[in-house]
């Protein structure tokens, strides 16, 4: 299991990389789209388990602690996704973890990176799409 996910990261690192022309904020570039797109996958998986039970299953916690309903918005979403950044960051770039994956496993031209971006996406927009043309 652990084989796929090192896959994506490495095809995702060296894309970056060699996008940005190692600059120093690849890191960031990396960690944020790919910790999202793992968010955006365990929503998916909230979302039909929601439709299939008919259960009352809460996707975000209503938080307010601010005057304004974006902030009290925002807080939710980005604890949300917090732990996937925060285990991808242990998991991935501390310690430099990612040198040893680049030189373990190949590098598919982003094309690895892209398809799972593109999967992931699909598997949550489409039923919604799917949902308003037919009518559900």
């Amino acid at each position: 299991m652990f084989n796929i996910y090192y896959k994506i990261w490495v095809d995702a690192i060296v894309f970056e990389q060699t996008k940005n022309g190692q600059r120093r904020n690849w890191k960031t570039f990396t960690l944020l789209p790919v910790s999202v797109i793992q968010g955006i996958n365990l929503l998916t998986i909230l979302f039909w388990t929601r439709a299939l039970t008919h259960a009352k299953i809460p996707l975000f916690f209503d938080i307010n602690i601010f005057n304004t309903k974006g902030l009290n918005t925002l807080i939710p979403a980005l604890l949300f996704f917090m732990p996937f950044i925060v285990l991808n960051y242990l998991l991935i770039i501390y310690n430099q973890r990612y040198e040893n994956l680049i030189a373990k496993y190949k590098y598919y031209n982003g094309k690895l990176y892209l398809g799972y971006f593109l999967f992931s996406t699909g598997v949550f927009i489409l039923p919604i799409i799917m949902g308003k043309i037919l009518g559900l």
